[in-house]
């Protein structure tokens, strides 16, 4: 069982329930359930489906002897939580403004008669929001990058980024499957080559940011790229850039067209 599955798991049954969430702090090994329900101000049965449920998601184990047998105390097995997640701060399993979530969202619709708009700058996500997005996978705004992964094809992604709506982020140092592995560079190593790389291929110029971020305990590097301006149309060696889905794609002569207009496409 890895600590990033884990956490999902708590996340997952623990956001909307701080009287759960009370529960699980309480567990720690010495205490009966009835000790807990007491502290938590909880009717036992709750805390006795609270803790089942835990246990069924391996979040608590419960204490053994040498030879296998549970360990009781006022005649109720006592648990204790996964050593994975022992030491874990509750912010990790709690809810977080869904501002944090959306990258970009316009105050209001945006009319036809209203022309090119300024690019509105990406926010970094939190640790929090991060785990979220890994869970969830990629999507039009986010795309995961491993360890190793060209310079090049990063300046690639962060053009067709430049391209859409809502710009984009990418996690240097997450696996495809959202699986968090760190990054094998730092940021300030990353950080040159990459600005150059972007500041050479990609026309007209472009400012993207370049941040670390620490999750569950690894460094993940956060490239942020901001809406498209509805004025700069950006291309690479001359090829212009959209990013569909989870997909980069060279535009099509109409969706050419739009950019030149003015006009989202994604």
């Amino acid at each position: 069982m890895e600590l990033q599955e884990l956490v999902s798991r708590a996340r997952m049954l623990f956001q909307g329930a701080p009287a759960r969430l009370r529960v699980f702090e309480l567990i720690n090994g010495k205490r009966s359930t009835p000790e807990i329900a007491r502290m938590a101000s909880r009717q036992l049965s709750n805390t006795l489906r609270d803790i089942e449920r835990m246990r069924a998601l391996e979040l608590v184990l419960a204490r053994e002897e040498n030879d296998g047998k549970p360990i009781l105390k006022d005649n109720a097995v006592l648990y204790h939580k996964n050593p994975l997640i022992e030491f874990l701060s509750p912010k990790y399993y709690t809810n977080y403004p869904e501002s944090q979530r959306k990258l970009y969202t316009p105050k209001q619709p945006i009319r036809a008669s209203v022309r090119r708009t300024r690019a509105t700058e990406v926010p970094i996500p939190s640790e929090p929001v991060i785990l979220d997005i890994c869970r969830s996978g990629e999507d039009q705004t986010y795309e995961f990058k491993s360890q190793g992964t060209d310079v090049q094809k990063l300046t690639k992604e962060i053009a067709a980024f430049a391209n859409t709506k809502s710009g984009g982020v990418m996690f240097y140092g997450v696996a495809d499957d959202g699986s968090i592995h760190g990054t094998d560079v730092s940021r300030q190593k990353l950080d040159q080559p990459l600005q150059n790389s972007v500041r050479n291929s990609i026309a007209p110029s472009l400012v993207v940011k370049l941040q670390s971020v620490k999750v569950m305990g690894y460094e993940v590097l956060v490239i942020a790229v901001p809406p498209w301006n509805r004025r700069d149309v950006y291309q690479i060696n001359g090829v212009i850039y959209i990013r569909k889905g989870t997909n980069v794609f060279s535009a099509k002569p109409d969706e050419v067209r739009k950019l030149h207009n003015g006009e989202y496409v994604v």
